[in-house]
């Protein structure tokens, strides 16, 4: 097995959260990917980073946009996850918003309204790294759901998978 293929074979291996990362351009254009590679970066300042593919669409508008969000998606979101992957024909662009329930936030960026968490980030530096950008956001908002008991999604060996409290 060369190096790419044990690569892939072994992070195949690796359980993640599923996140819909969104963000929405000066002319008010909303758009959004599905991420698993998203994680808190340190509590003083609250941030995160995200990995997120510079040919993307907002790997392309990332640099001109002030914010993004970050909305963790529960198991009752998984069409949700399926559209921004880009795994549903024919839905590309700002069509994948008319899934799911979005809303503006204070700094415009779409936010999943029924998320387990949604976190509204400043856009605070982006490193470029060979095919992916990481972003990394100072948390401006937090949105957490009342809901006690989260089914959340995760990605495990190419599924989408649940995990319960």
């Amino acid at each position: 097995m060369d190096l790419a293929d044990g690569f892939v074979r072994g992070m195949r291996r690796l359980a993640s959260g599923v996140c819909v990362v969104t963000t929405a351009t000066a002319d008010g254009k909303r758009c959004g990917l599905t991420a698993t590679a998203v994680s808190s970066l340190s509590l003083c300042p609250p941030s995160l980073v995200v990995g997120v593919n510079r040919r993307s669409r907002l790997g392309e508008v990332i640099k001109d946009v002030p914010a993004f969000a970050v909305n963790i998606l529960g198991t009752r979101h998984r069409g949700v996850a399926e559209v921004f992957a880009g795994n549903v024909a024919g839905i590309r662009g700002t069509a994948r918003f008319d899934h799911g329930e979005w809303r503006p936030s204070a700094e415009g960026v779409p936010v999943l309204d029924d998320a387990p968490a949604s976190f509204i980030c400043k856009v605070d530096d982006i490193i470029e790294r060979n095919t992916h950008l990481l972003l990394i956001g100072v948390v401006t908002g937090v949105q957490v759901s009342d809901d006690e008991e989260c089914n959340l999604l995760i990605y495990f060996a190419q599924n989408f998978s649940a995990i319960s409290t």
